[in-house]
């Protein structure tokens, strides 16, 4: 477990891209007065995502989807599989992710299981299309500017 000061996340988000601390705050497990808890290989996955050191994609498919569910509380928690399975989406691209919504619709059944969470399998693949569409909409954007 990292502690990292509020107060440096508050420095460091003047020199990151706009949707920094939000981005920290979505992998936080923890958060008191004064400082936010990371998951250790949260805090590494992050650093490296900043630094543009990372070997996988932080964007796609797999990070919408992380972000969708974030809005509802839905976070990574200890012993899940769920950051292994975003990169999974991430490399799979938009269209490999279009070809394995069952599998991914399947993921998220055996995670609300796991997290005792009620599970309806329209929603779910409700969900897996938003961030689909969600990372293609990104993706053109990215085109248009470059």
């Amino acid at each position: 477990m990292k502690a990292i000061s509020i107060e440096a996340l508050h420095e460091a988000a003047k020199s990151r891209p706009n949707g920094y601390l939000d981005d920290v705050m979505a992998y936080a497990t923890k958060q008191d007065e004064t400082h936010v808890f990371l998951a250790t290989e949260d805090f590494y996955l992050l650093r490296d995502k900043y630094s543009g050191t990372s070997d996988f994609p932080m964007s796609g498919p797999g990070a919408h989807l992380h972000k969708i569910l974030g809005t509802f509380g839905i976070k990574f928690s200890e012993g899940c599989s769920c950051r292994g399975r975003m990169i999974q989406m991430n490399k799979w691209g938009i269209d490999g992710c279009e070809q394995n919504i069952e599998t991914i619709v399947e993921w998220l059944k055996e995670e609300a299981a796991r997290r005792k969470l009620p599970y309806i399998t329209a929603a779910g693949r409700m969900l897996v299309r938003r961030a689909i569409h969600n990372a293609r909409k990104e993706a053109q954007r990215a085109e248009e500017t470059t």
